[in-house]
């Protein structure tokens, strides 16, 4: 992520701000799957994009 500015505007983060390490989102991912929040996640998943699909028609 170091040199992807739309990620880094985004983020409102600085164009100097060196991002965060990899095994960060490697240790989140490992997390959501062990408290079983990935199931949770993808059933919400299209309810909300549904919704805003409907708000921009």
């Amino acid at each position: 992520m170091p040199n992807r500015i739309d990620f880094k505007y985004a983020l409102a983060m600085e164009l100097k701000d060196p991002g965060f390490h990899h095994s960060v989102l490697a240790d989140f991912r490992e997390y959501l799957a062990e408290e079983g929040w990935t199931d949770k996640l993808l059933d919400l998943a299209p309810e909300k994009i549904g919704a805003y699909l409907a708000f921009l028609a």
